[in-house]
């Protein structure tokens, strides 16, 4: 009967950092505001798994609705909810102030993520899952998805 304590430690003290992580603050390095311009090198979509990704591409409309209704999440729940053959797709934002960030934004799941050379900010936003399919809708927030996260 020993074990039944064990367990029951392991799972609370789990449960308890999952809780602390997921309720922790996020600093926010990243500001949407005052985008002077948007570059896509590489429209296509690609998967490091074995995705179909051929028909997905990213553009500047789909990037700029990205950044504009993302939001700050943490690590942790990006690598709950990451999908390993999500297709993926890149571009580069660069603000008035002349800073520079790559952006990363994967098709199913509605994650991305946006970086520069001092960190990594993980994105999440409902309304952009699928948001490289050619029939994505540019639907606002509370327009698209039944989902209570955002």
């Amino acid at each position: 009967m020993t074990m039944r304590p064990i367990i029951f430690t392991a799972i609370a003290t789990m449960g308890f950092g999952t809780a602390l992580a997921a309720g922790r603050p996020i600093q926010e390095f990243w500001q949407p505001q005052h985008v002077r311009q948007v570059t896509i090198d590489q429209p296509a979509a690609r998967s490091f798994g074995q995705g179909r990704c051929s028909h997905m591409v990213l553009d500047e409309k789909r990037l700029r609705f990205f950044l504009a209704h993302a939001r700050a999440g943490t690590p942790e729940r990006y690598d709950q909810e990451m999908l390993v053959d999500d297709c993926n797709a890149e571009g580069r934002v660069e603000l008035t102030d002349g800073r520079r960030f790559k952006v990363s934004i994967d098709n199913w799941t509605g994650w991305g993520s946006i970086s520069d050379d001092r960190g990594t900010q993980f994105l999440y936003c409902r309304n952009c899952t699928d948001i490289l399919e050619p029939g994505f809708g540019f639907q606002p927030p509370g327009r698209r998805g039944s989902g209570g996260r955002d």
